[in-house]
């Protein structure tokens, strides 16, 4: 058994979501070859067409194991920095090679904005103006407002980010890397406010008093990695892939 193998099958989750007996089973995701964009428990996540259909599933469970992992750790933690420290372990722990420097934060200062509009420049300065003109996930948060707010992947990231009076979350964009590998901008945010968060991203931030701030990760991830984690993922994550992975309709 490989290492990252044996480091997936040793890590602790919390215990699946239970379904009432009028609940219908959650549909698994599909993955194309094309751009797209899925929810995955609290992180909205972008591909690009340079990343293959086959690894698309593992990239997920990955970041997915990440989020569980966190949340097992740190059960009603109301500090999101040790929320995202559990993560970026985990991450980092399967593979994910941190590139491109230090981390980089900053605060939100638009404070009369909904959270959904004011993260927009943070996440175009993170791509670049030629990625962010294309970008599914910016296009979906600059239509937020007009989308049916009980869509299911809505509901589960609202369901996912929100921790009373603190939220935490992140936006993913995944690019092909070397030999078939990937490239991962990740932007996770924090937002602390005076008032219970019910639905995250359309919180105006001056009527919850919130303050924002961000931080910002490049990371690798090597194919002959993603092949070693594929099968110890999905055997790990079970039925919490169905359960947490959604894709975002467009």
């Amino acid at each position: 058994m490989s290492d990252v193998a044996a480091y997936i099958q040793s890590v602790e989750l919390p215990s699946a979501r239970s379904r009432g007996p009028g609940d219908a089973p959650p549909r698994p995701p599909e993955f194309t070859d094309a751009p797209q964009g899925v929810a995955i428990g609290s992180q909205l996540t972008e591909f690009t067409s340079r990343v293959g259909e086959a690894i698309r599933p593992a990239i997920s469970n990955s970041l997915l194991l990440a989020q569980l992992a966190a949340e097992k750790a740190n059960p009603g933690d109301q500090d999101p920095r040790a929320w995202f420290g559990s993560f970026n372990t985990v991450l980092g722990q399967v593979g994910w090679v941190p590139v491109g420097g230090v981390r980089a934060t900053q605060e939100i200062s638009d404070r009369d904005a909904e959270l959904h509009k004011a993260i927009i420049p943070v996440l175009a300065a993170a791509l670049g103006p030629a990625a962010a003109a294309g970008s599914i996930v910016i296009s979906v948060l600059q239509g937020l407002q007009a989308m049916d707010e009980d869509a299911p992947w809505l509901t589960l990231f609202r369901r996912k980010s929100q921790r009373a009076s603190v939220a935490q979350f992140g936006i993913n964009f995944i690019d092909g890397g070397d030999g078939g590998g990937a490239a991962l901008k990740a932007v996770h945010f924090s937002l602390t406010a005076t008032r219970v968060l019910t639905q995250v991203l359309f919180a105006r931030l001056s009527e919850v008093n919130a303050s924002v701030s961000t931080e910002q990760r490049e990371l690798m991830l090597s194919s002959a990695t993603i092949a070693a984690a594929e099968d110890p993922l999905e055997k790990k994550l079970g039925r919490h892939i169905a359960d947490n992975i959604m894709n975002i309709d467009i």
